[in-house]
C-alpha cells in the first residue's frame, strides 16, 4: 500500500524534479510549491521562491489598501455630489425672483443596475475577486508546512500591514475579510 500523499500522481515516468509532500511542519528546501511545475529543488530556487511569496504577501496588503482607498474616494466623491446638489437646492431663487418659476428637477436616485453596472463596482468586485484568490494561494502556500514559506507568507503580511494598514480611519473597518 502506498502512503506517499502523493495522490495519485505517477511521476516516477517523467524527468521532472520532485519533492515529497510532507504534512507535517519542517524546514526542508526541496518543495512543490501550489502546482507541478513549481518545485524547488535546489537552495537558490527554495530563496527566490520564498522571496516571491514575501511579495505577494506584500502586495496583498497593498490591494487591501488599493480597494479601501477606493472605497473611500467613492463614498467622498458621492457625498460631494450630494453636498453639490443640495446647495442648488438651497441657491435656488424664490418664488417670485427674477427668474423662472419653474422648479429645477430633482436628482434621480441611481437605480441597481445603474450601480451595479458602475465603473467603480466593477473595479471594486474585480479587486475583491484578486484579493480571494491571493489570499486562498497564500492560504495553500502556508500549508505545505513549511517552516520557511510559512514565514515568508507571514512576515510578508506583517511587512505590508506596517505600510498600508496604518491608515485606519475608523477602528472599527475589519480585518478578517476582503
Amino acid at each position: 500500500m502506498d502512503h506517499d500523499h502523493d495522490h495519485g500522481s505517477d511521476d516516477s515516468t517523467s524527468t521532472a524534479k520532485s519533492c515529497p509532500m510532507i504534512m507535517v511542519f519542517h524546514a526542508g528546501h526541496c518543495e512543490r510549491i501550489l502546482w507541478r511545475g513549481w518545485v524547488a529543488s535546489t537552495v537558490t530556487e527554495f530563496v527566490l521562491s520564498a522571496l516571491a511569496i514575501f511579495l505577494v504577501s506584500f502586495l496583498y496588503e497593498a490591494l487591501k489598501f488599493l480597494r479601501q482607498q477606493l472605497a473611500r474616494r467613492e463614498a467622498r466623491r458621492e457625498s460631494e455630489q450630494l453636498a453639490a446638489e443640495q446647495r442648488r437646492k438651497n441657491e435656488a431663487p424664490a418664488a417670485g425672483g427674477c427668474c423662472s418659476e419653474t422648479p429645477l428637477a430633482e436628482p434621480r436616485e441611481q437605480t441597481y443596475w445603474q450601480r451595479l453596472l458602475a465603473s467603480s463596482h466593477i473595479v471594486q468586485s474585480l479587486l475583491n475577486l484578486l484579493q480571494i484568490v491571493i489570499s486562498y494561494l497564500l492560504m495553500l502556500i502556508f500549508m505545505t508546512f513549511n517552516y520557511w514559506l510559512c514565514l515568508a507568507v507571514i512576515l510578508g503580511l506583517g511587512l505590508g500591514y506596517f505600510f498600508f494598514g496604518w491608515n485606519k480611519k475608523n477602528p472599527d473597518e475589519s480585518e478578517c475579510c476582503p
